[in-house]
């Protein structure tokens, strides 16, 4: 490697690389355009790409313009669709101003990246010698072979792009063409949004490109001809088949004129990373939910038919729909009532059920597995989660480009709605697609955040931020003295000190902020970090740490209730918190199959039918026990006091005795819930037997209880050698599970099942 960044010598397997050619969906297979090639490269070579790429990153980020959000921390495609969402809704407003969203296909862009643009591009911007050099090193003399249905071609030289695959061909992909996004943003000429002070032309990722041009019939042809100008120097040029231009306010004949002018289609829709836009904004929704949620109903109906288990649905849903949903809840969280999510959930209930009556009620399904649910996604919730991380963004003033865009008709600033209730004043906040929805989300979860003042609220800027125009506010956190205390209300600091922070406060700014502060200590100020707070700080899993705290918030009067007391009465006392959470964290946890797992979330949550409850349903059903037929057949009953049932049960105790060396009490909180006695333990050799054998024991009761469940409905009596069978199965795919984990370096602590094997051999001299 040290090598490659001082002489510029590489070792011949790090020019090599493997083509497999991906099949873009959705395009004609015969044609070989559209095919993406994927390198497969040598992993010495990916480490040292990946060194240089985690370098160039730190420089990239603070060279590189917001309106490139490709392939950069903290960036993504959320900015990029928010800003032509906005600027959707702002031309809505202003349908004066002709404008067409230019929506650019580069022809094989990473792939005909001339190579002497971007040596040059590095030199200028004086990348040091032993950088250039390892870039250089990696880029001359490169070759491949191509994999065509399972046949390698012979090998052949790569002269020009990037390769797919290569932790730097991105970063080297954005970094040339940042040369166009800079040129475009001086060029007074080419005209965008211009809003205040800032100026909104085009929004980039990677090679997915939108420019905004307004007037677009006089201006379409300087915009084309910069681009191409580009193209000529870095090698990547303009697809005119697949680029195309949505126009707004522009009548049909001079759609036509433009249409001639540019050589390109002028289209009534555009996809931009993933998300259909149309001339209005009120299409949004149909575009894009409800075309997805066809394709995934066709999917859920092809799925119908599949032997899948409840767990197994459920993890389709999680793994299949909720990805696809929550991509669009990301980028477009518009969605202003449950009627849309309430069909989804039809639909979802449908196929976990398979076409049946759910069971088991919407809440517990969607409730944590920890807190004992089934941790089925709850939509409606990640699509609030969502909404209040863009909400983020109204509360940190940091985005101006992207809040002088979508606040451009509004005379106060963003706090002042967030906080003042400055929305009953302004009804023009709500007429706008998706301030609307996002306030509406924030008005809900409002009070769980807040019952005081937060610190983040900036009077200035709730009053005045149209006027003033600052990049830069004075939050509560910055106005009040320090330390902050509980005891009393905290006081304001003078004009002087202020204005050594923000010395651009005059008097009378500073006597509005006293006017605020007088009404806001009535209240009082939330002087401790909460949740929200916290969460205002972090850059990473918003959206999950927002999901899990809503989903609580939601869920903290359905702690399996219901459930919870039925049980406590079966087995004849209370049953703590602390023994369920055992059950839900720790029991449950030992069975890795998901039919095990299944059994115990079935057997809690009293999924099974009873004679009792079909006689309850059915006027002339039978309720009485279908094995003893003297008694009605209750869920306690069926499960464990039937007489015949209770035989069974006995001879479980004394063999599960046999196998811990340990004499234990036949109840039903043991061998139902699995609740095995609490004993002492010290040091740490009896503390892991102590595990062991309560593992082993979760082992043979699941299995008795699926023994009894396959024979639910009969009148057959189960017997030890169906449940002896069934625990040598566990046995064998426990120790199974082990070998493989083990073999794919994952950690999984191995069971110690000598005391059953000794156990069975016994059985066997018998």
């Amino acid at each position: 490697m040290n090598l490659a960044l001082t002489e510029r010598t590489i070792p011949e397997t790090w020019k090599e690389a493997e083509i497999i050619m991906i099949h873009k969906e959705g395009k004609d297979p015969s044609d070989v355009r559209n095919y993406r090639p994927i390198s497969l490269l040598n992993t010495d070579y990916k480490i040292f790409t990946k060194i240089l790429a985690n370098r160039l990153t730190e420089f990239l980020q603070m060279w590189i313009g917001e309106d490139q959000t490709g392939f950069l921390p903290n960036r993504g495609t959320k900015e990029n669709v928010r800003i032509i969402v906005d600027a959707i809704e702002y031309y809505d407003q202003n349908c004066q101003i002709e404008v067409g969203f230019l929506s650019l296909d580069a022809e094989k862009a990473f792939d005909k990246l001339n190579w002497d643009f971007v040596k040059l591009l590095l030199k200028e911007l004086d990348f040091g010698t032993q950088f250039i050099n390892g870039i250089q090193a990696i880029y001359d003399q490169q070759k491949a072979k191509l994999r065509i249905n399972g046949q390698i071609t012979e090998e052949f030289e790569i002269k020009k792009g990037t390769r797919q695959g290569c932790p730097l061909s991105p970063l080297i992909f954005i970094l040339a063409l940042e040369i166009l996004l800079r040129s475009i943003r001086k060029d007074k000429n080419l005209k965008g949004i211009k809003l205040d002070k800032q100026e909104i032309k085009i929004r980039a990722f990677a090679d997915d490109i939108i420019c905004i041009v307004e007037n677009p019939k006089s201006k379409i042809k300087d915009w084309l001809h910069k681009i191409e100008e580009f193209g000529k120097l870095a090698g990547v040029r303009i697809n005119k088949d697949k680029t195309v231009i949505l126009t707004k306010n522009v009548s049909l004949e001079d759609q036509e004129t433009l249409k001639k002018i540019s050589g390109l289609e002028i289209v009534k829709k555009i996809k931009y990373l993933g998300i259909w836009v149309g001339k209005k904004i009120n299409q949004l929704l149909e575009l894009n939910y409800g075309a997805k949620w066809k394709e995934i109903k066709k999917d859920l109906e092809n799925w119908e038919s599949l032997n899948m288990s409840l767990l197994g649905r459920i993890a389709t849903v999680k793994m299949n729909i909720l990805p696809k949903l929550l991509y669009l809840f990301r980028n477009i969280p518009i969605i202003r009532n449950m009627k849309i999510i309430n069909g989804w959930n039809k639909d979802i209930s449908k196929f976990i059920w398979n076409n049946k009556k759910p069971r088991i009620k919407l809440a517990t399904m969607i409730t944590p597995k920890l807190k004992g649910g089934f941790g089925l996604p709850d939509f409606k919730l990640y699509h609030d989660a969502c909404a209040l991380d863009w909400i983020r963004d109204w509360i940190k003033l940091e985005k101006v480009k992207t809040l002088t865009l979508e606040g451009f008709d509004l005379r106060r600033g963003w706090h002042g709605y967030l906080w003042c209730n400055k929305l009953k004043i302004e009804k023009n906040f709500g007429n706008h697609f998706i301030r609307s929805s996002l306030i509406k989300i924030w008005s809900k979860y409002k009070r769980y955040f807040y019952e005081k003042t937060p610190l983040w609220f900036s009077p200035l800027e709730a009053h005045q931020r149209r006027l003033l125009g600052w990049n830069k506010w004075p939050t509560h956190r910055e106005i009040l003295k320090k330390p902050f205390t509980m005891e009393g209300t905290p006081q304001i600091k003078e004009l002087e000190e202020l204005q050594k922070e923000y010395n651009n406060v005059s008097w009378f700014q500073y006597l509005q902020i006293k006017e605020s502060y007088k009404k806001d200590k009535e209240v009082g100020f939330s002087i401790n970090n909460g949740f929200w707070d916290n969460l205002l700080q972090r850059n990473r899993k918003i959206i999950t740490i927002l999901y899990n705290k809503l989903l609580d918030w939601t869920t903290e009067q359905e702690v399996v209730k219901e459930s919870m007391l039925k049980w406590s009465r079966d087995v004849g006392r209370p049953i703590l918190m602390c023994e369920w959470e055992e059950i839900w964290g720790e029991k449950i946890k030992y069975c890795l199959a998901t039919g095990l797992k299944e059994n115990w979330l079935k057997t809690i949550h009293r999924w099974y039918l009873t004679p009792k409850k079909i006689g309850l349903m059915f006027k002339n059903a039978d309720n009485k026990c279908w094995r003893c037929r003297e008694q009605v057949g209750s869920y306690h009953h069926m499960w464990w006091s039937c007489k015949n049932i209770k035989k069974y049960w006995k001879v479980i105790n004394i063999e599960c005795g046999k196998i811990l060396k340990n004499k234990l009490e036949c109840k039903p909180d043991l061998y139902l819930l699995g609740l095995y006695p609490k004993q002492d333990s010290e040091g740490k050799g009896k503390r892991e037997n102590k595990e062991n054998m309560e593992k082993i024991f979760t082992f043979l009761i699941t299995a008795a209880r699926l023994v009894i469940a396959r024979h639910w409905k009969g009148t057959t009596i189960p017997t030890k050698e169906m449940w002896l069978e069934k625990v040598v199965e566990i046995k064998n795919m426990d120790k199974l599970t082990f070998m493989i984990k083990k073999n794919t370096g994952r950690t999984m602590k191995e069971t110690d099942w000598s005391s059953f094997e000794v156990y069975l051999q016994e059985e066997l001299r018998r």
